[in-house]
């Protein structure tokens, strides 16, 4: 076009593409009352009788652009005739309006000697230059909206992103994660004994010299002192959907250490409002060939259908699990899981200050649980599983003798030591030393389990919905170490759970009770639930390393009361407290009383 928007220069091969269509046909549109006379004058008819014709190009620049508007697939023949008879009828109605010949007309500066009265002389033009006077509102509305259609159809039938649509990719990424703020106190008890040692404090040093004639302080767990903490927890993750039956997940987390129990984080733990740190808390594939079967590798929550009796709710299995959910009735579903977790690896250097390296000793958690879960009516549902859960050379091992020259020095068996314990499982000295001439020589001892554990666990769950959405549920756990033998821990000169002269009391059961009330999920506003529940779990029933870390504030030989509550704030946002009051089974006087208020979010 010129400046004055009413002229478009033609001549020369026209070529177009996708993108140059809409333009096209504007101009097209623009040009269809000129087209309209000069197809009419050609064909001795319409400009429709032209266009339903050959589609051989025409001598007019117009009308070949229309022909290429319509094998290009912008306009159909039909569309291209509708807008030829809509500009053959302004044409008509621009004539009618026309002045008529000789009426007067007042002349007009600048118009030229022997001009007819009220025409104004056209500036010289270029040939091949058309003027297009109007476009009416209603044509330009009509193409904006069929171009808009026509290019949304075509973005989907070629697999375009639709408009104002997220790419496939975010579809199949599901981000969640929560956050948790604790403040939480401990009263400890003024008659507990203060010399119950931290063995995995020891454990994860370079040992404690044992020898009598050196006076050595042991490394001790506070038992007398009340505190009071402010903790935090946050973890985000991800779940990716990789084809129709395989899913990738990752978990971080926070921590104060790397803890297999705990994800909490101590606020000013590290003081001077140090940042704290990240852990991968989740990673692993999971595969779904069948809508019964479900397969798990890699670092994953608890597959199993357990309680914290013998797992911690923030413990994550590394290895491989397999789950198997299959409907035998109209009600009724039998289920089967099974796995091999590696609980630790031997180090390939061990040990790393000698050039005789030391065989292998790794150990394994090798597990299998079989259950049932029965809707007895609308009102009632009942849940059961029995388990056996063998850790695989999880005890700790005496070494054969070995000469202890300085804190370095190694011995055999030295990596059988828990790597990570709290408290309450029977240990015993590990290493046994070459006696030395120097009566003061250190003699660094590390501690390992002295029981093996083969814990046979059951579990069941009775709800009763007969109040929904309030319902009741009552639960059971009991469990019992098949592996666990007295009179073989006892040989090993056990070194805790002491009750005077060398008698050893120790034990091999546990079991839990819970009732609660309420919602089960908290994720509304006023939505609520109370529990109360009793605890009992003797020094070897389980490691004390996966158990419940909150509970006698972690570990096994405790026995006690758990009180909480929780109650919705906000979609899902919940308040909860918790009183656990807890006490030893047997050994020296334990007593710890813990104070939990949590404020809780996720997304």
């Amino acid at each position: 076009m010129n400046q004055s928007g009413e002229r478009l220069r033609g001549g020369g091969t026209v070529g177009i593409g996708a993108g140059m269509a809409a333009g096209l046909l504007c101009a097209a549109v623009a040009l269809t009352p000129t087209v309209a006379a000069a197809a009419k004058a050609k064909s001795g008819g319409t400009g429709r009788d032209a266009l339903a014709g050959s589609s051989q190009p025409t001598p007019n620049a117009t009308i070949k652009l229309i022909e290429i508007l319509i094998q290009n697939g912008v306009l159909t023949r039909a569309q291209a005739n509708a807008l030829l008879k809509q500009a053959e009828e302004e044409a008509a109605a621009q004539s009618r309006a026309a002045p008529t010949a000789g009426a007067a007309v007042a002349p007009v500066p600048g118009q030229a000697a022997g001009q007819a009265p009220g025409v104004i002389a056209a500036p010289d033009v270029p040939p091949g230059t058309v003027r297009v006077p109007y476009v009416p509102e209603t044509v330009k509305k009509q193409i904006k909206e069929q171009v808009k259609a026509e290019v949304v159809q075509q973005a989907k039938d070629e697999g375009w992103a639709q408009p104002d649509a997220l790419p496939d990719w975010t579809k199949r990424i599901r981000p969640s994660g929560d956050i948790r703020l604790r403040f939480e106190q401990d009263f400890l008890d003024n008659d507990n004994d203060p010399n119950i040692a931290n063995f995995n404090s020891i454990n994860q040093s370079n040992g404690l010299d044992v020898n009598p004639n050196n006076l050595v302080s042991v490394p001790t767990i506070n038992t007398t002192e009340d505190r009071t903490r402010y903790r935090l927890r946050a973890r985000l993750g991800l779940d990716a959907e990789i084809d129709d039956w395989v899913d990738a997940s990752f978990r971080i987390a926070t921590g104060n250490d790397n803890s297999p129990v705990s994800t909490n984080q101590t606020l000013g733990d590290d003081g001077n409002l140090s940042k704290y740190n990240i852990w991968l808390d989740q990673a692993y594939l999971q595969f779904t060939p069948a809508d019964w079967s479900t397969a798990t590798v890699g670092r994953m929550p608890n597959p199993f259908w357990t309680t914290d009796l013998l797992f911690d709710t923030d413990l994550n299995f590394d290895g491989l699990s397999a789950q198997f959910d299959y409907p035998v009735y109209k009600d009724t579903e039998v289920f089967l899981t099974a796995g091999g977790f590696p609980v630790f690896n031997t180090d390939f250097n061990f040990p790393s200050t000698s050039s005789d390296k030391v065989q292998s000793r790794d150990k394994y958690l090798l597990a299998l649980q079989a259950g049932l879960a029965h809707k007895i009516d609308k009102d009632f549902s009942v849940k059961g599983a029995v388990g056996f859960f063998d850790f695989e050379n999880l005890n700790g091992k005496s070494s054969d003798p070995c000469l202890i020259v300085d804190s370095d020095s190694t011995c055999d068996t030295d990596e059988t030591r828990p790597q990570f314990s709290q408290k309450g499982s029977t240990m015993f000295g590990i290493r046994q030393f070459v006696p030395s001439a120097n009566p003061n020589a250190p003699e660094y001892q590390y501690f390992g389990y002295a029981s093996k554990f083969g814990v046979l666990d059951v579990y069941s769950r009775l709800d009763v919905a007969t109040y929904d959405p309030i319902h009741v549920s009552l639960e059971a756990d009991y469990l019992k170490n098949l592996l666990f033998d007295h009179s073989e821990i006892n040989g090993k000169n056990p070194v805790n759970n002491l009750n005077g002269g060398n008698d050893w009391e120790g034990g091999d059961t546990g079991f839990l009770v819970r009732a609660t009330v309420g919602n089960q999920d908290i994720d509304e506003l006023w939505k609520w639930n109370v529990s109360l529940a009793y605890k009992y779990l003797e020094s070897d029933a389980v490691p004390d390393a996966f158990t419940d870390s909150d509970f006698h504030l972690g570990g096994t030989n405790a026995q006690g009361f758990i009180l909480g509550g929780s109650l919705g704030i906000a979609r899902d946002t919940f308040l909860s407290l918790r009183w656990l009051s807890a006490e030893e089974v047997s050994g020296p006087p334990l007593s710890f009383d813990v104070f939990q208020l949590d404020l809780n979010a996720s997304f």
